[in-house]
């Protein structure tokens, strides 16, 4: 009797059913940095930064492609706060954190000082998320006048 071999399943992201992301990340205490907010189902890219705030819109198409290369970062499956690895003591303090959304309803919140998802899925995050920014560098219309002096965390 012949016996089958079954291929092992690739690992497969958990998929959230999101419309907008917002992402923060900056240096701690003062955690000036950058703020990306994305809103899938309007199609606007907003980067807000000390420098001031570009706006533009994507396609509905480049919306999709994003998504799909965040989904492969499995994002919708990493835990809601990281930390430094045990035993080390950091003092210059990074920070992010992640919210995604469905309308107003916030579905994923994470977040972390000094600490980041596991190498290849924050790798595949990151990458997609300078991509967006420099997008919205590029294409958008700087309001220098409206800078932020702090981020934006009520977005």
């Amino acid at each position: 009797m012949k016996q089958t071999q079954t291929k092992k399943q690739p690992d497969l992201p958990t998929y959230l059913n999101y419309n907008k992301l917002v992402f923060h990340e900056g240096l701690w205490p003062d955690v000036i940095g950058k703020t990306l907010t994305i809103d899938f189902k309007r199609g606007e890219l907003v980067l807000k930064a000390i420098e001031g705030i570009w706006s533009c819109r994507i396609t509905f198409a480049e919306g999709i492609a994003f998504k799909s290369k965040l989904e492969l970062s499995h994002m919708a499956d990493w835990v809601a706060e990281y930390h430094p690895p045990v035993g080390v003591m950091v003092l210059d303090g990074n920070s992010w954190y992640l919210k995604l959304y469905n309308g107003r309803k916030l579905l994923k919140e994470t977040h972390g000082c000094n600490g980041l998802p596991p190498g290849r899925q924050w790798n595949a995050f990151y990458s997609v998320i300078t991509r967006m920014c420099t997008i919205a560098q590029v294409r958008g219309i700087l309001r220098s006048d409206e800078a932020m002096e702090r981020p934006c965390f009520s977005c």
